[in-house]
This record gives structure tokens, sequence and C-alpha cells, in this order.
């Protein structure tokens, strides 16, 4: 299995009042990151490797990816509401 770390590197910060952040587009990244590599994993029918739960498990963090861009979407609609 080849894993390749520079895919899942995220960009830690702090806020105004030290609290460590990460940019959601690089959340949803790496999500989507580990999803497209377990799901390509799956597909080679690795020994030792259950393609169903590898997929089932990459479509979640797919989804989540999803879901999170959707929140993102409304609170940044919710905050700058268009004129």
């Amino acid at each position: 299995m080849e894993f390749h770390e520079q895919q899942f590197r995220l960009p830690v910060r702090r806020d105004q009042d030290g609290t460590l952040v990460v940019p959601a587009d690089f959340v949803t990244g790496l999500l989507r990151g580990i999803a497209t590599t377990w799901q390509e994993w799956a597909d080679r029918d690795l020994p030792g490797m259950d393609p169903v739960t590898a997929t089932g498990l990459s479509a979640v963090l797919a989804d989540l990816a999803d879901q999170l861009d959707v929140e993102c979407i409304a609170t940044a609609s919710q905050a700058h509401p268009a004129d």
C-alpha cells in the first residue's frame, strides 16, 4: 500500500484568542484525500483489505466532507448576506 504523506498535511494556525484553527477547505481536502486513497486501495483488491469496508468508509468520509462544505457555505452566507 502506498501512502503519500504530503497529501495529508494541514496548516494549523492560532486565531486572535489563541485557539488553534485549520481552514475548512483543508479539512475537507484531507477527508476527500483519505477517502480517495482508501477507495484506490479497495479497487486494487490488496491482501488483507476488505474492499466493501474500505469503500463504505471512503463514502462516509466523502459525505462528511460534503456536509462540512454545506455548513461552511451556510455559515459564510449568514455572516455576509448579499446586498
